[in-house]
């Protein structure tokens, strides 16, 4: 018997039926998405209002930061879900059902128009990262203990390679490196995981955002990046180009930006996603390793290519690049041939 959701059902019904009416069961529910969390989001279809009911528990996902950062973007107008019961202490919320279609599908749909969607969207963005609110410092601490990911869940765990001395020194120059480009750029409101599968486009049309409540105050190329070289979509590097100077445009107001050339902030965006797919290559080993979710190790691929392609290109990078291709390329998934 699943106790939380037979829990959910009877919370949704004291919530949103009329009083003397049936309750809810569980088998009134249905499971909308598994994501990367301990989060889950059901349906239920006997309700006459379209809502998504969350389950968080408490102990893994406390609800306090969701509400503060998703008030504060409502605040801001940006887009995300309107509130319309919550219970912390059990780690219940009801919330907007924006639908099914992701940003994924849309510009799979409809590739002719991934452009103009794609500058729409990170028009989106430009209003996401001016949000004022309290956020946890994106950190060089924090920077760090991410990438770590990468030789423990990947490397290691995943790919089953010994570490020896040689690596770590040249790890320790590239994360010297990613930390101190991180650290230098304007510091902004950052979801994290803007990205499109949590990007919604609701059948009423717009955009919606979803899963922030991991924001941070941090780079402003992190979710430009998150974006752009999304894990599970690869855009044309001219798209790619052309959208981080339109980025760039629209932020030079920013003293630190404004004396930053098109190619300096594109080698600085590059760097940050060298950052961000290190770092999500050890998180999709750990999902599949620790949590069961092979699902995962189907993007690595995607991830390991761009992290090949920065460090082909920048020479910074070239020792590193060198030790990949020793051992881990061209199959970043460890399999022999």
């Amino acid at each position: 018997m699943d106790t939380r959701l037979r829990q959910l059902s009877h919370w949704a019904s004291a919530q949103f039926l009329p009083a003397g009416q049936a309750t809810l069961s569980v088998a009134d529910f249905v499971s909308v998405s598994d994501d990367a969390s301990f989060r889950r989001y059901f349906r239920c279809p006997k309700l006459d209002r379209a809502i998504v009911f969350m389950d968080a528990p408490p102990d893994k996902e406390p609800l306090q930061d969701f509400l503060a950062i998703g008030n504060a973007l409502s605040a801001a107008g940006v887009p995300a879900p309107e509130f319309f019961a919550i219970d912390i202490e059990t780690g219940f919320l009801a919330l907007s059902d924006f639908g099914d279609r992701q940003l994924l599908g849309l510009v799979q749909d409809e590739p002719d128009a991934v452009l103009s969607i794609l500058s729409e969207v990170t028009g989106l963005l430009n209003t996401v990262a001016r949000v004022d609110c309290t956020l946890p410092v994106y950190s060089e601490s924090m920077l760090r203990a991410e990438m770590d990911l990468f030789p423990t869940w990947y490397l290691t765990r995943l790919l089953g390679l010994t570490l020896t001395d040689a690596f770590w020194p040249v790890w320790q120059d590239v994360c010297d490196r990613l930390v101190a480009s991180a650290l230098a750029e304007p510091q902004v409101f950052v979801h994290r995981d803007f990205h499109s599968r949590n990007i919604m486009v609701p059948s009423k049309g717009g955009l919606a955002l979803l899963d922030f409540q991991d924001a941070v105050r941090g780079p402003l190329s992190y979710d430009l990046v998150s974006l752009l070289k999304d894990c599970y979509i690869e855009y044309e590097p001219w798209m790619q180009q052309e959208l981080v100077e339109d980025y760039r445009q629209a932020w030079l107001s920013d003293p630190q930006v404004r004396a930053m050339t098109p190619i300096a902030f594109f080698q600085t965006f590059e760097r940050m996603g060298l950052q961000r797919h290190l770092k999500c290559a050890g998180i999709f080993s750990r999902l599949c390793l620790r949590d069961g979710k092979s699902r995962y190790l189907n993007d690595i691929p995607m991830v390991m290519k761009y992290v090949a392609t920065v460090c082909q290109s920048q020479p910074e990078f070239r020792d590193f690049f060198q030790w990949l291709q020793a051992f881990v390329l061209p199959d970043p998934m460890g399999r022999s041939a």
